[in-house]
């Protein structure tokens, strides 16, 4: 399965340009989001095939995506394998719909600070990091949901 590549990916790429050395906290300009489909609530989600609790926020977020996508609400799947096939293989049992894009460098995850797998950063159509998911958890799917809700509701 190929990736699939949305302006939205296409602009995420541009964080490489600008990386920070620590990890993105909620309240933070998220690294060359802004203006990127305008008015659009963004997870983005940095995952990999031998990350076990992925195996759960996966399709959780598949979930929330199709509930959520036609109200605003976009997915970014950042994967960090560096086995293109692993990552193939996790697809075929985890099957999404969401824009996926490749980070075998570590330039993304260096760029948003990445700490732990999986770890996810909610961004308000701002721009704004709004909360930080670090790890994945039967109830980070609840609090997630209600979050991206909260933000919808936010005026533009």
């Amino acid at each position: 399965m190929p990736y699939r590549l949305s302006p939205l990916a296409a602009v995420l790429f541009t964080v490489l340009l600008a990386p920070c050395a620590q990890a993105l906290q909620a309240g933070e300009s998220a690294p060359a989001l802004g203006g990127v489909e305008a008015g659009r609530v963004v997870y983005v989600d940095f995952w990999a095939s031998w990350c076990v609790p992925c195996r759960k926020s996966m399709p959780a977020l598949e979930a929330l995506y199709r509930k959520h996508g036609a109200a605003g609400f976009a997915v970014v799947g950042v994967n960090k394998d560096v086995n293109e096939d692993d990552s193939r293989r996790f697809l075929q049992r985890v099957p999404v719909t969401f824009t996926l894009v490749k980070d075998a460098d570590d330039g993304l995850a260096r760029s948003f600070g990445v700490k732990a797998m999986p770890s996810g950063y909610l961004v308000d159509r701002r721009g704004i990091v709004r909360r930080v998911h670090r790890g994945f958890t039967d109830a980070t799917a609840a609090e997630l949901d209600e979050e991206i809700q909260s933000l919808l509701r936010e005026p533009r």
